[in-house]
């Protein structure tokens, strides 16, 4: 029995989620209305209402919530995204679980970054807040067009039924409760730096003046993205039980694309700053960022792709998005190439061996990739829809291409440290590089002989990470001695004083050393992994890469919304026990398999049961290296990143704290 609060609240928040488009549409035309009617107090009014739309959608959002605690069975998307047997956790996370959830939490997340924009703007650029509020705004209601009259959460159903669908089993995993979050912040986090673009353009607002704020936004979009990539392989790693983390599927291409275009614009701002370069390219990346979170999105709701990470969607819903995207772009392009111009750089000259132009080719070597990942992910689609033709690009292509791309930005990432701004002093420069090129050799030739036969990429992988991993602590090692020199100290305050000195540079570093632990997980993964598909009888001993794995039986098991079949195996190199399920959940004829994993540092023992026959079970075994090493260096490149981040507050308190001294003073 649904109560009358349930009933009523959903009322109350589709009430306020279409008050919340008027809002929306009010924020983004204020501004404009007070300069035609010559009415400078409307600019307030679109800084005023950003508060209040977070709080409209906020209410929104909650009485979705609500509805699928307490299960409002009037409410269509609770019917089709939960039911009485689903965990409370699970529940909440059905937010994000389906289509029109999905899209709502979004848009919850743009009212909230043009909220903090707006608190952020009103003491640092008041002058130009009004109209970032009314880019923000205009995006916001173009999102909340689609959700209210194509994509309504809110839609109500009758008879009201007793039991709902349930979730969709593959998403009832810690991992994919974080991992859309994640990556929605990441995607929506670009929509300030967009929003600040397109300021700048519209004002003729100098991108000196605005670029530093855009970075810190950059960062928190791309250190989310980050993150929601990581969950996202670690999901499909320990749900899917295909033994992999990354399959090039079109969805994981989609965040990946806006991943690299944006690793470029953090490196490209760096140059601007240091050296006032590069300004009306950091515009088109800008741009070109957001326009591929846009895609993402487009990709993953419009029903163009069969992946397990899209929604479906009706064909209305693809063509709303497929429009909106192009009058976005087409706007802020047409925009750019009107006004970009007015950014153009005060130095233009680079000599070819400093660190600008390792900044410049760093961006090349980003933007091939990505045009390389955009073509294996979009070709197909075109293909089909000029001729008919179905085709596939998978890893073959992305291997081929990527690697030898991902192994030239290792070294560029290696070199760049190294070499001074404005014209690289070579003998210098010669004397950096001999000990990490030395050690990055020795380390690639053990590989090759070790482990030979082996294909080519992994000795040099391991040589260039080795090289990378020694260039910075070489780095690190000459700041802490110059410190020792001038400051008389002993080393473990020289080089605390050294790296708290200047986080933004030194958490660059720690993010660098975290691609490169992740660089050691992918290879020792992806070249080294070994797996083996058998039948086999309670008793039976599976032998595979020094592994001896010995499966003991089923059992038939019970979950809070699902009955399983467990297997029971047994790690007879370690003693370490093994419970791979295959599921069926309620209101789901889908089986689904979860594969169970014992792990240390260097490898996993990684095993999927599958069906029976003649007593007999089908188990997949896999033996995966240094996986783990992924994870961790997720986790190190999170850290390096807040680290930086960590900086402008420090910098921050240190002006407010000025600020109060002389004021005091006078």
């Amino acid at each position: 029995m649904v109560s009358g609060v349930s009933l009523n609240l959903i009322e109350l928040g589709h009430f306020a989620a279409y008050l919340a488009f008027f809002v929306a549409i009010t924020q983004a035309l204020a501004p404009l209305a007070g300069r035609v009617f010559k009415i400078p107090g409307l600019r307030v009014v679109s800084i005023n209402a950003a508060p209040l739309l977070f709080l409209l959608t906020t209410i929104g959002a909650l009485s979705i919530v609500y509805s699928l605690l307490t299960n409002n069975f009037s409410v269509l998307y609770v019917v089709n995204n939960s039911n009485t047997h689903l965990p409370v956790f699970y529940k909440i996370a059905a937010l994000w679980g389906g289509h029109r959830g999905s899209l709502f939490l979004w848009v919850w997340i743009l009212t909230g970054y043009t909220a903090a924009v707006a608190y952020h703007g009103r003491s640092r650029y008041p002058d130009r807040l009004a109209v970032i509020m009314a880019v923000q705004g205009a995006l916001i209601a173009g999102f909340y067009g689609l959700i209210l009259f194509l994509s309504d959460p809110f839609t109500r159903v009758f008879p009201i039924p007793p039991q709902g669908q349930n979730m969709n089993p593959l998403l009832q995993d810690p991992g994919m409760v974080i991992h859309p979050p994640m990556l929605y912040m990441g995607y929506v986090g670009f929509s300030v730096p967009f929003a600040f673009a397109v300021t700048a353009l519209l004002t003729n607002w100098r991108s000196e003046l605005w670029i530093g704020y855009t970075r810190r936004w950059a960062l928190f979009g791309w250190g989310f993205l980050t993150a929601g990539i990581i969950f996202g392989a670690w999901w499909s790693y320990y749900v899917l039980g295909w033994g992999g983390y990354w399959g090039w599927d079109p969805v994981e291409n989609a965040s990946f694309m806006p991943w690299l275009m944006g690793t470029a614009l953090i490196h490209s701002i760096s140059v601007q700053e240091r050296r006032r370069m590069l300004h009306t390219w950091n515009i088109f990346l800008i741009i070109t960022t957001f326009a591929l979170s846009l895609l993402g999105t487009f990709l993953v709701r419009s029903g163009v792709l069969a992946s397990v990470h899209t929604f479906s969607a009706a064909p209305g819903q693809g063509i709303y998005l497929l429009t909106f995207m192009v009058i976005v772009l087409t706007l802020a392009f047409g925009l750019f190439l009107i006004k970009g111009g007015y950014q153009q750089a005060e130095e233009t000259f680079v000599s070819p061996l400093s660190r600008e132009s390792m900044f410049i080719w760093n961006n090349v070597i980003f933007t091939i990739a990505c045009a390389s990942v955009m073509l294996g992910t979009l070709y197909p689609l075109f293909l089909q829809a000029a001729t008919g033709a179905r085709i596939t690009v998978g890893p073959p292509y992305f291997d081929l291409v990527m690697v030898p791309i991902f192994l030239v930005m290792l070294a560029v990432m290696a070199i760049g440290p190294l070499v001074s701004w404005r014209k690289a002093n070579l003998p210098k420069l010669r004397g950096r590089l001999v000990v990490p090129a030395l050690v990055g050799v020795a380390f690639a030739a053990v590989v090759a002989v070790v482990w030979a036969p082996v294909y080519w990429t992994a000795p040099v992988a391991v040589g260039l990470v080795a090289f990378v991993a020694v260039s910075i602590i070489s780095n690190v090692a000459r700041a802490v001695s110059q410190r020792r020199k001038q400051h008389h100290e002993g080393v473990g305050r020289a080089f605390t004083s050294t790296v708290l000195g200047n986080r933004r540079h030194y958490g660059g570093m720690i993010v660098h050393m975290g691609i490169l632990v992740i660089t050691i997980g992918l290879v020792g993964s992806g070249l080294f992994k070994t797996s083996k598909l058998v039948m086999m009888a309670p008793g039976d001993v599976l032998h595979l890469a020094h592994e001896r794995v010995r499966f003991d039986g089923t059992r038939n098991v019970r979950g809070p919304d699902y009955n399983a079949v467990e297997g029971r195996l047994t790690v007879l190199n370690n003693g370490a026990k093994l419970y791979p399920e295959q599921r069926v959940f309620f209101g789901s004829p889908m089986k689904v398999e979860r594969p169970s994993v014992n792990s240390t540092l260097l490898r996993d023992v990684y095993v999927d049961i599958g069906d029976h026959q003649n007593g007999k079970w089908e188990i997949h075994l896999f033996i995966n290296p240094l996986v783990n090493f992924i994870w961790m260096g997720g986790g190190i490149v999170i850290a390096g990143l807040a680290f930086s981040l960590s900086d402008y507050a420090r910098r921050r308190k240190r002006v407010v704290v000025a600020s109060e001294v002389v004021a005091s003073q006078s």
